[in-house]
C-alpha cells in the first residue's frame, strides 16, 4: 500500500452518432486528452474518508445525491481493495465542464478507479476499468451505452458497432475544435424528446437510418485521410440532429461562426439542447482561428484537439 497516488482520466466526444447509436446504429467517439481530471488519493487519519472536489468538500458519507454514483463506486472500491478500512483523502481536480456530453462523470469515476488501484497496488486491467466505471455511469445516467466509460478509459478513438466497442485507430490527419456553448444539456431529456419525434411519425426514423449511414461514409473518409468529405457528413449530420429537435439557437450560431472562420463542417456533439459542438479544421492555423472566432463570438471554453496525436497506446495506472 501507498502513502499516496494519482489517477488519471480524460473528455470524450462524440464524433459523429449521438442518438442513432441508441437505436442501434455506428458512433465514432474521440478522446479528448486536453481535458481531464486528476484524483488524489492518500491515507488519512481523520478518522473518516473524505472527499474534495469542486462540487463537493467532506466526508464520503454526506456526499450529496446527485453524486449516488461516485458514492456507490466508492464503496465498492473500499469493499474489494481497502480490506483494512484505512480512512482516506480523495482529491478530485477535473477541467471538464459538467453536463456538455464530454464524459465528465465517467471521467471522474475513471480517475478515481485508477487512483484505487494504484494506491493498492493493484493491477488493473482496461476490462476491470470499465467495469468498475460502470458502476457509477449505471447509477448517474440510468441506463448508459457505455461509450463514455469506454472512451475516458483509451487514448485512441472508438467505433461502436453492433453495440460492440471496436478501436478505431486509422492514421488522422488535422484538428478538432471544441466550443462549449456554456450551456448544460440533459442527455435522458434529448432521448426522451427524440424518441416521442420518432414515434410521432414513423417515416422520421429515416433520419436516425440516415446518420448510421453518414458514420459509415465518416469510417471510409477518415482512414483515407479525405478531411474535406468528413467535413461535409458532419455538416449533414448537424441539419439531421436540427431535424430531430436537439439543436439549440446557440448551437447553430456557433456551427455558423466556425463554419465562417473556415472550418470544413461543425455539429453539435453529445446529446444536444445545450453542451458543445466540434468544428473540423486542416491545419493549427485554421483551428486557432476557429477557436478565436467562437470565443469572440461568446464560446465559454475551447479546446484543440490534434487528430494526429490520437493514437492506440494505453495509458498504465499512474505512480
Amino acid at each position: 500500500m501507498k502513502k499516496k497516488a494519482t489517477g488519471h482520466s480524460h473528455a470524450k466526444v462524440i464524433f459523429l452518432g449521438e442518438h442513432s447509436a441508441v437505436y442501434h446504429q455506428p458512433a465514432i467517439v474521440f478522446p479528448v486528452p486536453q481535458a481531464n481530471v486528476t484524483a488524489t488519493l492518500q491515507a488519512s487519519n481523520q478518522g473518516v474518508t473524505t472527499i474534495h472536489s469542486q462540487y463537493y468538500s467532506g466526508p464520503i458519507a454526506d456526499l450529496p445525491a446527485s453524486m449516488a454514483g461516485i458514492t456507490a463506486l466508492i464503496q465498492k472500491l473500499h469493499q474489494e481493495l481497502n480490506r483494512q478500512h484505512q480512512p482516506m483523502n480523495l482529491e478530485i481536480n477535473s477541467t471538464i465542464p459538467l453536463g456538455r456530453g464530454m464524459g465528465s462523470s465517467a471521467a471522474i469515476a475513471s480517475a478515481i478507479i485508477r487512483g484505487y488501484f494504484a494506491f493498492f497496488e493493484t493491477p488493473l486491467s482496461r476490462a476491470t476499468l470499465t467495469e468498475y466505471t460502470d458502476i457509477e455511469e449505471k447509477i448517474t445516467h440510468g441506463n448508459p451505452s457505455g461509450i463514455d466509460a469506454q472512451t475516458v478509459n483509451v487514448s485512441h478513438p472508438i467505433l461502436y458497432e453492433q453495440q460492440q466497442f471496436i478501436d478505431f485507430t486509422p492514421q488522422l490527419s488535422g484538428f478538432l475544435v471544441i466550443a462549449d456553448t456554456g450551456l448544460a444539456g440533459n442527455t435522458k431529456t434529448a432521448v426522451n424528446q427524440v424518441r416521442e419525434f420518432l414515434e410521432a411519425d414513423p417515416v422520421r426514423q429515416e433520419l436516425i437510418t440516415r446518420l448510421g449511414h453518414l458514420t459509415e461514409v465518416v469510417k471510409t473518409s477518415l482512414t483515407n485521410q479525405d478531411l474535406v468529405k468528413t467535413g461535409q457528413v458532419l455538416t449533414e449530420a448537424q441539419a439531421i440532429l436540427t431535424a430531430l429537435g436537439v439543436s439549440t439557437t446557440q448551437i447553430e450560431q456557433l456551427v455558423a461562426v466556425a463554419n465562417q472562420a473556415g472550418a470544413l463542417g461543425a455539429k453539435l456533439t453529445g446529446s444536444g439542447l445545450g453542451g458543445c459542438i466540434i468544428a473540423l479544421a486542416p491545419d493549427y492555423p485554421s483551428a486557432k482561428r476557429i477557436a478565436a472566432a467562437l470565443t469572440d463570438y461568446g464560446a465559454t471554453q475551447t479546446w484543440i484537439q490534434s487528430l494526429t496525436e490520437l493514437n492506440p497506446e494505453e495509458n498504465n495506472n499512474d505512480e
